[in-house]
């Protein structure tokens, strides 16, 4: 009973690596389409869970945006982890 319980543990810890988002990806991605036209006070008093659900709004057609962004899941989650990291 211990060792599945210890496997299960372990399978949940991978899983959340797995999808943890990446800061360092999200700041190349800020740097390369958002900071154009964005500042990390826009963002500022907002969860990761708020912004990243914006940016999925302009990926869906929800939210009008200047530009046609072309992101991944990933690529959103990333966005969202800097830019909630950098505003504190």
């Amino acid at each position: 009973m211990f060792t599945r319980i210890l496997v299960c543990c372990a399978m949940i810890a991978c899983a959340c690596r797995a999808t943890a988002a990446d800061l360092d990806a999200g700041k190349a991605k800020v740097q390369q389409i958002c900071s154009k036209c964005h500042e990390a006070a826009d963002w500022k008093g907002q969860s990761e869970a708020q912004i990243q659900g914006k940016i999925q709004g302009v990926l869906a057609g929800k939210t009008k945006h200047p530009k046609k962004l072309d992101l991944t899941d990933a690529d959103v989650a990333n966005i969202a982890a800097y830019w909630a990291s950098t505003t504190g």
